[in-house]
């Protein structure tokens, strides 16, 4: 987003997750006091002359996402924690733009996760955990970026479900097991044609980081996804091959999902995905289908339905169903408030399955399901986007 006012101070255009602008922080002195010491490095590396900065943008963004939940699994007591990221992964980051001339420009993303319920990095590992990439984007051929950066499956999976794939009600964020950001990626991200826009990625080397060393040559990870929206229509399918050298094997995913809108209350969702081993140690299959009713812009009500077909060979099945439902109330522009509801039924024989808060951030202390038993999960929460 382009501030296109000179001014003496760098300005921090602050918007929603989604883009939208909510205000702009004008010649603000920021304090290292209790701030990341990452962060204000990075504050700093953005201060440039005047000049550059009329064909430059920087923007620093975030959001806190904090809740509380009640969740039993069957045969064991119920435990009540407070938590983060349940309808929005917590984070900051710091995106920005420089206009190189010709129609084409520089772009890029730094973005760190962390849970606002104790301040903790949500990866203890990497501090930009989320999204590191640089690239070069023009309106007309599309963009390249280069780095660690979401899939492209986990872009689509936002559009496929009444949830928006996250929170507890989410059968869809509960059963999904494909890929959320590649490392060491290289990105191709289309133009819209004609309603239809394109992203493929490439990344070979090693499988979730770290340095590429010879044993992880052969590693190799394609993503590709095919996009269409037309006014209330909106269909999305991807393919993913993930190959392990290592391990010698490969997973293959292929999913397709849409939605439609129906005037300005009623939305459907439908969703499907399959996912399978080259040796035949793992499949799966995983269906949804979910409504949104929205009462006004503010007020919103989700319900859903999830279906996971499991296998893998030598440990039986582990099907799965669940219910959901979710009411978010949006206080403000930038402020929500959600309740949800999560049954989840287990009725394979092995136990591995937990009503996840987020997909993206992980949490500590999940409840598992017991083979053949269930888990029942309230939550309320508030999210705040600045």
């Amino acid at each position: 987003m382009r501030n296109k006012r000179a001014k003496r101070h760098l300005d921090f255009e602050v918007t929603k997750a989604r883009g939208t602008v909510m205000k702009s922080r004008q010649g603000n002195k920021w304090s290292s006091a209790g701030r990341p010491a990452g962060m204000l490095a990075v504050a700093m590396a953005c201060v440039v002359p005047a000049g550059a900065r009329a064909q430059s943008s920087v923007t620093l963004y975030g959001v806190i996402d904090t809740f509380v939940t009640n969740i039993h699994a069957s045969g064991k007591p119920s435990v009540t924690r407070m938590d983060s990221s349940g309808l929005w992964a917590s984070r900051w980051g710091v995106r920005g733009t420089e206009e190189l001339g010709g129609g084409y420009k520089t772009t890029f993303a730094l973005e760190n996760g962390f849970n606002s319920n104790d301040g903790s990095q949500a990866d203890a590992n990497r501090f930009l955990n989320r999204q590191a990439w640089v690239g070069i984007a023009s309106d007309r051929y599309g963009e390249i970026r280069l780095g660690r950066q979401n899939s492209p499956q986990w872009v689509m999976n936002g559009r496929i479900d009444a949830f928006y794939a996250a929170t507890q009600a989410s059968g869809w964020n509960n059963f999904y097991g494909g890929s959320v950001r590649v490392d060491n990626a290289i990105g191709y991200l289309s133009p819209v044609v004609d309603g239809f826009k394109f992203y493929g990625l490439y990344a070979r080397g090693a499988v979730s980081g770290g340095s590429i060393l010879p044993q992880d040559q052969g590693n190799q990870n394609y993503h590709v996804s095919l996009e269409y929206e037309r006014g209330p229509l909106y269909i999305g399918t991807n393919y993913e091959n993930i190959r392990n050298e290592t391990l010698k094997f490969t997973m293959k995913r292929a999913t397709l999902g849409g939605s439609y809108k129906f005037g300005d209350h009623w939305q459907v969702y439908l969703a499907a995905d399959d996912e399978k081993a080259s040796d035949d140690s793992t499949h799966t299959n995983l269906l949804a289908a979910s409504f949104a009713y929205s009462f006004s812009v503010a007020s919103r009500f989700a319900l859903g339905y999830a279906y996971l077909r499991d296998h893998v060979s030598g440990s039986g099945h582990g099907n799965a169903s669940q219910i959901g439902a979710m009411y978010s109330y949006a206080l403000s522009k930038a402020t929500t408030i959600y309740a949800t509801y999560a049954y989840l039924d287990q009725q394979g024989t092995r136990s591995n399955l937990v009503l996840s808060g987020a997909a993206v951030v992980e949490s500590a202390a999940r409840i598992a399901s017991t083979p053949g038993g269930s888990i029942n999960g309230v939550a309320l929460g508030l999210v705040h986007f600045f």
